[in-house]
């Protein structure tokens, strides 16, 4: 099991590094790692307030790894890391969120998880600290 963990994290970070410069959205090249890795798309949501990201997605795999990408907030830079369990408590949220029809979507306010994940991304050293 922990070489699966290992080979989900070499293969998100493969497929991460392959898209980079695709002429995608975002959303598109999260989606397209999720397909060429047999990962399953999470979220994709926009982050408000964040200096240094403007969008972040999360792609789950049957081992219990999650790829966790970041778009810079001038758009130019996708930023891309892998987590195991720890970070559950954060990213479920999100993904429920994401599984709820649009209307309710509309009507919920996630921002505070996405801060906390944000957060907890820096904290573990998966990101750079803002400044």
């Amino acid at each position: 099991m922990a070489a699966d963990v290992g080979l989900d994290a070499l293969l998100f970070e493969m497929a991460a590094a392959s898209v980079r410069l695709l002429p995608l959205s975002f959303g598109d090249k999260a989606a397209r790692i999720a397909r060429q890795t047999s990962g399953r798309l999470l979220f994709e949501v926009r982050v408000d307030g964040d200096p240094q990201f403007q969008r972040i997605a999360a792609v789950r795999y049957v081992t219990g790894t999650t790829g966790i990408l970041a778009l810079s907030k001038d758009g130019l830079a996708v930023v891309s890391f892998t987590a195991n369990g720890e970070l559950a408590s954060f990213i479920d949220p999100l993904e429920s969120w994401d599984s709820l029809p649009l209307r309710e979507q509309a009507r919920s306010d996630v921002e505070g998880h996405i801060n906390l994940l944000l957060a907890a991304l820096r904290s573990a050293g998966c990101m750079l600290p803002y400044r």
